[in-house]
């Protein structure tokens, strides 16, 4: 289906990208063994903002909801591995699901930027 988007909805899918790709980065770097209190508080804190901005932009619906369930599932096998240093199987399927639905949101949010874009 294609429409145009708002220059507001634009402006959000931009932010949202953004902080997609440096939550994903952040993400990245706690599963290599930097597990770190303070970041995985700031990834938290970056989710929080992103939920925020996703509400701006309704066709983001169903992957935002698969991406939330996909954080639920990865972050509870994260705090169930004994050592967080110590990064098990279940974690990295989890984590490449993670992944894959935030690189789905960020072309969402693609389309959204994009003159005359449209949303799948």
């Amino acid at each position: 289906m294609s429409r145009s988007h708002s220059p507001e909805q634009a402006c959000i899918a931009a932010q949202l990208a953004a902080e997609l790709a440096g939550y994903e980065a952040g993400l990245q770097d706690l599963l290599q063994g930097h597990w770190d209190p303070d970041l995985y508080r700031n990834l938290s804190d970056a989710f929080d903002r992103m939920q925020l901005l996703a509400t701006g932009l309704p066709r983001l619906g169903y992957g935002w909801t698969e991406l939330l369930i996909s954080r639920v599932e990865l972050t509870h096998a994260l705090w169930s591995v004994r050592e967080p240093a110590r990064v098990n199987g279940k974690v990295v399927a989890l984590h490449e699901r993670h992944r894959a639905l935030l690189r789905g949101l960020r072309q969402e949010c693609e389309g959204y930027a994009a003159p005359g874009g449209h949303v799948h």
